[in-house]
């Protein structure tokens, strides 16, 4: 008759309520985490070195198409959006803070805080859109600019070497200037809900 030898490791009763039952341990759990986490940052370097050398590619190639562009973009309300994002990453970091420490009240303050940044944060890119597609300044076959930019006149285009960007070269940089960091930002919006459940009083 076979005997089962002693592995070392506590029986199911005595696993602890913070340990996922995949792990042995807490060290290996914590491990598991900062690799999982160095990895996700690897991917996010890979994802955005990606789009700048696009856009370095662009930039060197059409640097009128830039020029035009950027005379409608507003930096108040850029500046007011990078902002908005700093302190929403403030908050959203001091929620898993409290979570972490059980702190429900500051959990959930800190959770409404970075909701009201989300919903300020797209109050912001409306209006900047919203000047963009009166203009005429939409993408593909929606670009129909009503009237050169303020401030933009030809002799400048020249000077890069290049003529006034046509509709079939410019649309896409002169409707585009949402941060990059705003598909990162939307997709956080589920780890919010989950934080904000937990924030509840059992």
């Amino acid at each position: 008759m076979s005997t089962l030898k002693p592995t070392g490791q506590p029986p199911a009763a005595e696993h602890s309520a913070h340990l996922q039952h995949q792990f042995d341990n807490p060290r290996q759990q914590f491990d598991a985490a900062v690799q999982g986490m160095w990895l996700f940052l690897a991917t996010e370097i890979l994802l955005f070195a990606g789009l700048f050398c696009v856009y370095a590619v662009y930039r060197a190639n059409h640097p009128e198409i830039f020029y035009y562009a950027h005379v409608y973009l507003s930096k108040p309300l850029g500046a007011l959006n990078t902002a908005i994002l700093l302190c929403s990453s403030f908050t959203m970091a001091t929620g898993v803070w409290a979570a972490q420490r059980r702190r429900q009240k500051l959990l959930a303050a800190m959770l409404v805080l970075t909701f009201l940044g989300a919903c300020g944060f797209l109050t912001v890119k409306y209006a900047e859109y919203k000047h963009k597609w009166e203009e005429g300044l939409g993408w593909g076959q929606h670009y129909h600019p009503k009237h050169i930019a303020p401030g933009f006149a030809a002799h400048e285009a020249e000077e890069h070497g290049r003529s006034l960007p046509s509709p079939a070269s410019a649309p896409a940089s002169a409707a585009t200037s949402a941060p990059a960091s705003a598909p990162t930002a939307m997709i956080g919006r589920p780890r919010c809900l989950r934080l904000f459940m937990l924030s509840a009083p059992a």
